[in-house]
């Protein structure tokens, strides 16, 4: 993502993550007895493949039970992996059953260890198809009551819960994963002006500036007044976010790989330790100060009484087991819907792929909707920088696709035609954008074999200094829950490095071509052979030029294209989120078609519709910004409203 070795380790994380949280998975039911099963007493060892590597178990049986489960080696992501880890073993031992609920948010790694187990139980005699087998039961319904539920356990429906329950109200928190799994514990800053990190460093006030890139991003369609009221308020959200247990610090906003963005606004808040560990602290303070936190619980529809106020929410656990929870308002805080791909395909058409939470699947929009909000914002998707073709995941140099798309060289579409003044790679919403919107929303990158030299001999940054701006100003943060480090950065960047590998392996997986001309090229990727041989023809002379005539590119950045063989690598624009979907006022409360506010009810983060005309900002950190501060916004307002009735 970031084109260098750190990145590339971040980026495979990234993907880990992605598949990780896109497999959640909801079971329900009794399972298997343990009087059925019979073993050979003694402990076993049994491996299996996880997305992350290999995971390891050793499993200690007794003649008719499964006596306890040690996870001995496992690769699985920081945080979400580890979840598994934890519960797995207790859950199967418990049940005495491998027909158990899988972590959801972490399905990859729970069923690499249910694997490991069932080799186990092949070792120790058992039938492990037996122990697979699941008896459904009739699901009870439990009622509860509140002052206020939040829907929705990532950064905004945190931030509701957290803020209510300082007001004094009694708070339930439902999060339809087992683990906090939102984009907030994979994001690495947000915007804020006028924390007290920002003025103990004398960073001056950006109000006008971040109010002003809201607006002008939206071509002016954005809520003003909720604009201004979040600006105002992402100060003291971060002062309270460190109170509770979050871990922030200052970092340049260009460090993520954007070099435009340095010193742009001046330094954003970005975490020390990563979003799953804060989340996980704001979920600990949010406990100790009383509140209920209910995972594998999924809010599935709002109660309402004759008067058309919201009074409640119904929600499903994992185990079938329904709750019907009175409260005198409700915060819907559930992610968007770039997970669900009807929704997808409705607002964006089926090019756009997938967002990185599969568990936002457009809950609480549906829930508003329902009780009458109004929707706004649903038009606008979170496309962000560039995810390889659909085999690159399998390739074992898949970090280089990253490492190699984050340089500014040659783009042509489907077609074989140039699109864009590639630099739009330093800003990745502009890159995001620009690939959505052209054919299948992929394009393909064009180098020679003198770029490959060049990076063997020089390094990356011998096509693109990137980090160069931070060699003798070290910053550093955590994204994708991975240290991003200016210092680790450069010094691949600037290292040699030979690209071989990837190429050949690419050329394999179909993700890259190979050819000896340009005509070639353009037919093996199945581009217009013609449109895409004058296109490399046009871009090789303008390189020799030294001028870019046709977008302006900085003409350090253009390439002869003069010394075959010819590359063409796959890139496809890359769904963060959505922003949007239902309407809210300056105090996040959900509105109606006449902008009336809809009694009891409020939409934080990414179900919320305001900020946004069609498109992300040019600046980083406002996805994250927004969901906490939007979050502690409604829950300030929700706990106020809930003391009134």
């Amino acid at each position: 993502m970031k084109g260098t070795k750190a990145v590339q380790r971040s980026m495979a994380l990234v993907m880990c993550i992605l598949m990780v949280i896109g497999l959640v998975g909801f079971t329900s039911g009794s399972y298997s007895e343990a009087s059925k099963a019979s073993f050979k007493a003694g402990t076993y060892t049994g491996t299996a493949k996880g997305h992350g590597g290999t995971v390891k178990v050793e499993t200690k049986f007794s003649a008719d039970k499964i006596v306890s489960i040690k996870v001995l080696e496992t690769s699985e992501t920081v945080g979400v992996g580890d979840a598994a880890v934890e519960r797995m073993p207790g859950k199967i031992v418990e049940a005495q059953s491998l027909a158990v609920d899988v972590v959801s948010g972490a399905t990859e790694a729970s069923n690499a260890i249910i694997e490991a187990v069932k080799s186990c139980v092949k070792q120790a005699g058992g039938d492990p198809q037996k122990l697979m087998i699941k008896t459904t039961t009739q699901a009870k319904t439990v009622n509860m009551s509140a002052d206020v539920v939040v829907v929705g356990a990532g950064a905004s429906g945190t931030a509701a819960a957290l803020s209510a329950v300082d007001a004094g109200s009694k708070v339930i928190l439902l999060e339809k994963t087992s683990v906090p799994a939102g984009a907030g514990t994979l994001a690495g800053g947000m915007f804020a002006t006028n924390s007290k990190l920002q003025k103990d460093a004398g960073i001056p006030d950006a109000t006008e500036w971040l109010y002003n890139q809201y607006m002008e991003a939206s071509n002016y369609r954005a809520n003003g007044r909720l604009v201004r009221h979040v600006i105002d308020e992402s100060g003291p959200t971060v002062d309270w976010l460190m109170e509770n247990g979050a871990k922030l610090k200052l970092a340049d906003p260009g460090v993520g790989g954007q070099p435009v963005h340095q010193n742009d606004p001046k330094e954003f808040v970005g975490y020390a330790e990563g979003g799953f560990k804060a989340i996980t602290a704001l979920h600990e303070s949010i406990k100790k100060k009383g509140g209920q936190i209910l995972f594998d619980t999924a809010g599935k529809s709002l109660i309402t009484n004759k008067q058309g106020e919201v009074v409640g929410v119904n929600a499903v656990k994992t185990d079938g087991t329904k709750l019907a929870i009175s409260a005198k308002s409700v915060v819907l805080a559930t992610g968007g819907f770039a997970g669900n791909a009807e929704m997808m395909a409705k607002y964006f058409g089926k090019k756009a792929p997938l967002g990185a939470i599969a568990s936002a699947t457009g809950d609480g929009l549906q829930m508003a909707w329902k009780a009458g909000a109004a929707e706004y914002g649903a038009n606008v998707g979170q496309f962000f920088f560039f995810s390889g073709g659909k085999e690159s995941d399998n390739m074992k140099t898949a970090g280089d696709v990253w490492n190699l798309g984050a340089m500014p060289l040659l783009w042509v579409n489907k077609n074989g035609e140039r699109f864009v003044n590639e630099e739009a790679i330093f800003e990745f919403a502009a890159a995001g954008n620009v690939l959505y919107e052209q054919p299948d929303a992929m394009a393909w990158v064009v180098f020679d074999q003198g770029t490959v030299d060049k990076i063997k001999q020089k390094g990356f940054s011998s096509i693109a200094d990137i980090y160069g701006k931070w060699r003798n100003n070290p910053q550093s943060y955590v994204e994708f829950n991975e240290p991003v480090d200016t210092v680790a950065l450069n010094k691949f960047s600037d290292s040699p490095y030979d690209l071989t590998p990837f190429l050949e392996e690419g050329v394999k997986m179909g993700e890259v071509v190979k050819a000896d001309s340009f005509a070639e090229l353009g037919q093996k990727s199945g581009m217009d052979k013609q449109t895409f041989e004058s296109t490399a023809k046009r871009y090789a002379s303008m390189g020799e030029q030294g001028k870019d005539t046709e977008f302006f590119k900085n003409s350090k950045y253009l390439s002869k294209l003069n010394q075959g063989p010819y590359y063409a690598m796959k890139i496809q624009t890359r769904t963060l989120t959505t922003l949007g979907g239902v309407k809210v006022n300056e105090n996040v409360q959900a509105v109606d078609a006449n902008a009336k506010a809809i009694p009891g009810l409020w939409a934080a983060g990414s179900d919320a519709g305001g900020v946004y005309g069609n498109s992300y900002v040019m600046f980083e950190g406002g996805t994250l910004g927004f969901a906490y501060t939007s979050g502690r916004i409604a829950g300030v307002n929700a706990a106020a409203y809930a003391k009134s009735k």
